[in-house]
């Protein structure tokens, strides 16, 4: 009995056992495009099926063709029911995504149907989704992890090289982000007095005059803002400084979360710098504290 339990501990505590950061970036992704999917759920009939907060008319033609093109060839399926059935392969391809049944496949096409979905929304309304759909392309391209169906079903060797180029490109991404939305906003007078703020080159008004502040922290906050993206390729890639501006950085999405309530952005935003700069440097002795220094392994690699 003793040794059963002994063996069970060892197993939850085994040193071997790594956090791969492309595992969690697929699973996270999906999971989160399932979410904000939900979100805007009951909102579908108004955006998708009687187009009353669509503006720009040439977005739902995406949707539109697909229909008359399956139409002209014999599924006569009504809009409505056509539109609920990409809804619904979208959120199945997404499940398979989430559990890395498949992978390849369903990341593959869950990129499409979002791209056919946010294509029919008008880009005000659902700016987040822009980048959602671009981040689902990384899933097609990134490499699969162990911790999938698919490597439950058949083992196979992870591309170590490819692995180590995949995570260079999602934080080259993030660096050129936050590099460009830095001095974008430097040159924006409005962060100034925090008036606006700028996501996507989308401009968001916020409900600051509820605050009373003196005037120099509004410029304060604005400036700390604008200083932690500029330099956020530096100081991010420097192991010392690596976890501080990560914490910060974070802690920015929350606070810009809590202002303009953008809430699936600025969780999107924060997956990603998880998945990019916490997770791949994760220790062996993150996981057993009681491994030496010197036994240290990046997962990353």
């Amino acid at each position: 009995m003793m040794n059963d339990k002994t063996e069970s501990m060892k197993l939850l505590h085994n040193p071997s056992l790594k956090v791969e950061w492309n595992s969690f970036f697929r699973f996270s992704i999906a999971f989160y495009c399932i979410l904000s999917l939900f979100s805007f759920w009951e909102d579908i009939p108004r955006i998708l099926l009687q187009n009353d907060l669509v503006s720009d008319t040439s977005r739902v033609s995406v949707l539109s063709s697909l229909h008359s093109y399956l139409a002209k060839y014999g599924f006569p399926l009504l809009f409505d029911d056509f539109v609920y059935l990409v809804i619904y392969a979208y959120l199945f391809m997404l499940g398979l995504l989430c559990l890395g049944a498949f992978t390849r496949i369903s990341a593959l096409f869950a990129f499409l149907f979002s791209l056919i979905i946010t294509k029919s929304i008008n880009g005000a309304l659902y700016e987040p989704n822009y980048f959602a759909t671009l981040v689902l392309f990384y899933c097609i391209i990134f490499p699969r992890g162990k911790f999938s169906m698919d490597y439950y079903i058949k083992e196979f060797e992870i591309n170590k090289t490819l692995l180590k180029w995949s995570l260079y490109l999602l934080q080259a991404h993030l660096c050129f982000i936050y590099l460009f939305s830095g001095i974008g906003k430097s040159l924006n007078i409005d962060w100034q007095n925090l008036s606006a703020l700028s996501v996507n080159n989308f401009e968001i008004q916020i409900p600051l005059s509820s605050l009373i502040l003196p005037d120099f922290l509004y410029t304060g906050i604005g400036l700390f803002v604008i200083i932690v993206e500029i330099f956020y390729p530096v100081f991010i890639n420097y192991s010392k400084t690596r976890k501080l501006w990560l914490i910060i950085t974070i802690i920015l999405h929350i606070f810009i979360i809590g202002f303009t309530r953008f809430y699936f952005f600025g969780v999107l935003m924060i997956i990603l710098n998880l998945s990019a700069y916490y997770i791949p440097f994760l220790k062996n002795n993150d996981l057993d504290p009681d491994l030496d220094e010197e036994s240290e392994e990046q997962l990353a690699y």
